[in-house]
């Protein structure tokens, strides 16, 4: 499944609620005396990491629950690996709430992600990957239940890792609604991931690293080439001395500092539905199929947002059936979108006083250069976008 120093982030969130005194005047034995007040005490932190790594190329999520367990720095007090869903989070928080009395300080939602769209965790068990149209359509639907205030407040941050989200704004105030809009939504603007220091795989020297990534793009039915990618950069950063072919070549790193790359498609979904068969569109043939992108201009302008030129997206249709509020049952054309990226990643990378020439730079916690954040403001689904209508049945093969 949306970059120039490396970047190692280190947050601690305290709670700044006061704590009103006692009005009693009388002696108070030396245990209370030595009580901490409400106010220093440290707020609980938790890590949700929100699914498995299919491939040893990639070991994103198991890099990441080991992180967030042992890294001295980042490590969180609770780590939840057992969750693929935002609503199944949501209600975690509000059967656990802290043990201290007070709300969370910082929740880590670790999710492969992209900029493009969305990102890989669902928003209910069963349903659609989370962006900013299905986080909203939920929300209309009363599928999410924020926790309340005493779990989730204006003190608290929800920490998103994956891969530049941070450029998808939308996104970030969707989930801060879903989250009560009380809390802060915070994602990196780079691309985001966990390494080994060592080279013998400790797992005590896991960090955190972020990186410059460049974008190209290739149709899924056809893959793609090393030459006619390097073309593609080139077109694309034609001011970039970068080495292309040497990160082309390497899908594993053998140090955290080399340019490598990973390939993902983005996928984008439209749904229709008809009042009756008649109505809904033939294209069950090549022309007639490019016919109905082309007359259709809230497709088209799905497609844009993702910013991938639309020739790189193949597109399939299928019928597919709903359920409609009133337990009837209606047609409609479900349509699939897929685009192939392929994502060089350049490690931002500098030594440290031991000598280390693999170490992350910690940048400034609200350096607005590198990280995003809520806005808190109200996003709409837009009327012409039909993203989910009730439960969907089982699609058929695409129209040939």
């Amino acid at each position: 499944m949306s970059r120039s120093i490396l970047i190692l982030l280190m947050i601690a969130v305290v709670s700044l609620q006061a704590c009103k005194g006692r009005g009693d005047t009388s002696p108070l034995p030396v245990a209370d005396t030595l009580a901490q007040p409400c106010d220093t005490i440290p707020r609980i932190s938790v890590t949700f990491i929100m699914g498995r790594d299919n491939s040893a190329y990639n070991p994103y999520y198991s890099l990441a629950n080991q992180y967030y367990r042992l890294n001295p720095d980042e490590r969180t007090e609770v780590v939840v690996d057992s969750l693929t869903a935002l609503s199944q989070v949501l209600d975690w928080l509000r059967l656990h709430p802290a043990d201290n009395g007070l709300p969370y300080g910082l929740v880590n939602l670790v999710t492969h992600g992209n900029e493009f769209v969305d990102l890989q965790m669902t928003v209910t068990p069963d349903g659609s990957r989370t962006s900013a149209e299905t986080l909203c359509q939920a929300m209309a639907d009363s599928l999410l239940l924020p926790p309340d205030s005493t779990v989730i407040d204006r003190h608290t941050l929800i920490y998103l890792h994956g891969c530049a989200v941070g450029q998808n704004q939308s996104l970030l105030d969707a989930l801060a609604q879903a989250f009560g809009n009380r809390a802060t939504v915070k994602a990196s603007k780079h691309f985001e991931y966990y390494a080994y220091l060592s080279a013998n795989r400790n797992p005590q020297s896991i960090r955190h690293y972020f990186a410059r990534t460049w974008y190209a793009f290739y149709h899924p039915d056809s893959g793609y080439n090393e030459t006619a990618i390097v073309q593609q950069l080139r077109s694309r950063y034609p001011v970039d001395t970068t080495h292309w072919c040497e990160g082309l070549r390497r899908r594993l790193q053998e140090n955290p500092s080399q340019l490598y790359h990973y390939s993902f498609v983005v996928p984008c979904l439209w749904d229709e539905v008809y009042a009756s068969p008649a109505d809904m569109p033939l294209v069950n043939t090549r022309a007639r199929r490019s016919q109905w992108v082309a007359g259709n201009a809230d497709f088209r302008s799905l497609l844009a947002r993702t910013h991938i030129p639309q020739d790189y997206f193949q597109v399939k249709f299928y019928r597919k059936t709903y359920l409609i509020s009133d337990d009837s049952l209606a047609l409609g054309l479900h349509v699939r979108a897929r685009a192939g990226v392929v994502c060089l990643i350049q490690p931002l990378v500098a030594e440290d006083s031991a000598g280390n020439p693999f170490t992350p730079v910690c940048p400034q916690p609200n350096d607005t250069a590198v990280f995003a954040f809520s806005q808190n403001a109200h996003i709409l689904l837009p009327s012409s976008f039909q993203y989910i209508l009730g439960l969907p049945g089982s699609p058929v093969p695409p129209f040939l």
